[in-house]
């Protein structure tokens, strides 16, 4: 259709002035009973079939809508892309429910969007089953040799019914289930920038839920996808390309066969705010995964039901796969997932990391952190997992086999749980094998981690632990005024600024767990910084002091100690200060005994604590406590120690971490 008359001045301009045609923006309306052989432009002239859209080739800016209520049988196969601030749409008019395209079976996709680019699907009902059990799509988008493929949306749509496998290898197949983004090809390396899924609804698939993909994945002896399920030759794939801007968020994946939300091949993908239930019901998997990807950010997303299929089958609520450097799973709740929280495990030489904060693990069973081949660089802090023996875990066969952490390979290296709220009524053995360190947790029932040697034991006294049942219904979790883990954690850098539920984090100690008590400053910020006159000894550096982790210490040089000596605190920001903290190990042979407490007013050091004496209790790698009060909080930019005496059976004086509360 011609759509824009230039000017006749137009004509007489030099080439390389003459702008691009600008076309005006065209509404289409579908309608089962429309005539295709009429304009489309209005309800009363709307065009009939999937056919005559099919047919067409879109500008940008155009947009498509199909009658509510309406139903098409087939498949929906637009051409034509929009382009930045004017994409093809395609949506719905009328009152009523969404329209619905339903493929039968006999397509490969029941809506495909093939080599397209600023393309909006809003607000559809699709399904794709029949009577044969082979692997369907609801909704595709994919790509081949196209380079980037910049801003696809599938949004609001309900996509059900999605043929396949009930059993066997096919059940699981990530290149079928109901929103499927692919990017293939051998030419040219093909990508997606800033593809949006969100607001769908998947459920009832007999594959997965949410996948997207790439054939150009390949990286750290990471060589191939599944050939046997993605239908691609092993030597069709081609280096790691990754998709930017993926954002998957505010989707409802349930009763899926296999798993619920993947994403692969991506940079900086946020999968936030979803809710996946009852997925892996006819093979073992995962709720949310991700593989191929860096910079992963996974929050505020609901899983449950996850099921169990054994041992070393999955059924976690959330897994760091293949190749995936510096994920963040954080503000998450996971409950009632049989196979467990959380499993990293990866393949050839690239790691799976993560950092998991402030999240609530619930009723959650088998190996409720579980870490494999080639996992590495975890750090989880500041977690509630509550494990209570749930009559799956009580009666279950493999019960014997369940651990709270499961190692499962010697390539396994540096892992550190601290700051977490753990209740073990289930009992359930850390089978670790010394891979794994803690630091600084509560335990309540079942072994503590003999590796622990700061660790915390007890009640710990929340409101009414085990109740959650949604994202939003954490208050279960926050503890009484009098609970033991009230400013009892480390301080960790960069930690976030807020708990699981929203509440600001305090400048310095927090509160074991995911639920702060008290609001706080709300401040991400990175470790004070430390100077020190003592000098340093033993290849230690003051750092060590505020990087939130009890076993790296600083000492000093261990002879030449002359007293008095400060130590010297500076904040990224101004904070109150209420005491400060002192945390050592040997306290006896090298723990300070004797101190003032110094703040800075902006032009002078002011005494606030003269004199204070510290004792320690023991002589072991034991982690102590020690707090010097102030009389009344001061809101200041730095703290000075200065020491007047210590312990000093080595000749030096040590400790292990100093911060405020």
């Amino acid at each position: 259709m011609f759509r824009v008359l230039l000017p006749c001045a137009a004509l007489f301009l030099a080439p390389a002035l003459v702008p691009a045609p600008a076309y005006a923006a065209t509404a289409y309306y579908v309608d089962p009973a429309g005539n295709d052989s009429a304009d489309g432009h209005s309800p009363s002239t709307a065009w009939r079939t999937l056919d005559k859209v099919n047919a067409q080739t879109f500008q940008p800016g155009d947009t498509v809508r199909f009658k509510a209520g309406g139903q098409w049988t087939g498949r929906l196969a637009p051409r034509g892309s929009g382009s930045a601030g004017s994409p093809v749409t395609f949506t719905s008019y009328g009152t009523g429910a969404r329209p619905s395209i339903a493929g039968g079976g006999v397509v490969d996709a029941a809506v495909k969007l093939a080599d397209l680019h600023d393309v909006v699907l809003d607000g559809f009902e699709v399904t794709n089953t029949g009577s044969g059990g082979t692997p369907r799509i609801g909704i595709a988008v994919t790509a081949t040799d196209l380079g980037a493929v910049p801003r696809i949306t599938v949004r609001g749509n309900y996509v059900h019914a999605i043929q396949g496998a009930t059993s066997g290898s096919q059940s699981s197949n990530p290149s079928a289930g109901g929103i499927i983004v692919s990017a293939l090809g051998k030419n040219t390396a093909t990508y997606y920038q800033d593809l949006l899924i969100e607001n769908n609804e998947v459920a009832d698939s007999r594959s997965y839920g949410i996948v997207t993909w790439s054939q150009w994945m390949q990286r750290e002896g990471w060589t191939s996808l599944w050939s046997d399920l993605m239908g691609i030759p092993a030597a069709d794939y081609r280096p790691w390309t990754p998709s930017t801007g993926v954002v998957v968020r505010g989707n409802d994946v349930h009763d899926i066969s296999a798993g619920g939300i993947t994403v692969m091949q991506a940079q900086g993908a946020l999968i936030e705010r979803n809710r996946v239930g009852r997925t892996a019901q006819n093979h073992g998997n995962v709720g949310i995964w991700w593989a191929g990807a860096d910079d992963t950010v996974v929050q505020f997303n609901e899983v449950s039901g996850t099921k169990y299929w054994g041992l070393a089958s999955d059924g976690n609520a959330f897994d760091a796969d293949a190749s995936v450097h510096r994920s963040l799973v954080q503000y998450n709740f996971s409950h009632d997932n049989e196979g467990g929280f959380f499993i990293a495990v990866s393949t050839g030489t690239g790691p799976a990391e993560a950092t998991i904060r402030y999240n609530v693990s619930q009723n959650d069973a088998n190996q409720v952190f579980a870490f494999s081949t080639n996992t590495r660089n975890i750090d989880a802090y500041n977690n509630t997992i509550w494990v209570p023996l749930t009559p799956f875990i009580q009666n279950h066969p493999d019960r014997a086999s369940f651990s709270l952490v499961k190692v499962w390979s010697s390539s396994v290296s540096n892992i550190r749980l601290r700051n977490n709220v753990i209740h073990n009524g289930a009992n359930l053995p850390y089978n670790d094998g010394g891979a794994v360190q803690y630091d600084r947790n509560l335990y309540y029932s079942g072994p503590v981690p003999g590796g622990d040697k700061a660790a915390l034991s007890g009640n710990p006294l929340l409101t009414a632990p085990g109740t959650a049942t949604t994202l939003a219904d954490l208050s279960g979790y926050l503890p009484a005024a009098s609970s033991p883990v009230l400013r009892q954690g480390l301080e960790i850098p960069s930690d976030g600024g807020r708990d699981v539920s929203g509440t600001a984090l305090p400048s310095g100690m927090p509160d074991l767990g995911a639920v702060q008590r008290v609001a706080g400053a709300g401040l991400s910020e990175p470790a004070a910084t430390v100077t020190t006159s003592f000098g340093n000894g033993q290849s230690t550096t003051p750092a060590a002091l505020t990087d939130g982790w009890d076993y790296t210490t600083w000492a000093s040089p261990s002879t030449g100690v002359t007293y008095p000596g400060t130590v010297t605190l500076t904040f990224p920001n101004p904070r109150t200060v209420g005491e400060v903290a002192l945390a050592t190990h040997f306290g006896q042979g090298q723990g300070i005994t004797s101190l003032d407490v110094q703040t800075w007013n902006g032009s002078a050091w002011v005494t606030q604590a003269a004199g204070a004496a510290i004792t320690w209790a023991s002589n072991t790698a034991t982690v102590e406590r020690r707090s010097v009060p102030l009389p009344a909080p001061v809101t200041t930019t730095q703290v000075r120690l200065v020491v007047k005496a210590a312990n000093h059976t080595w000749g030096n004086l040590s400790a292990s971490e100093i911060t405020t509360r």
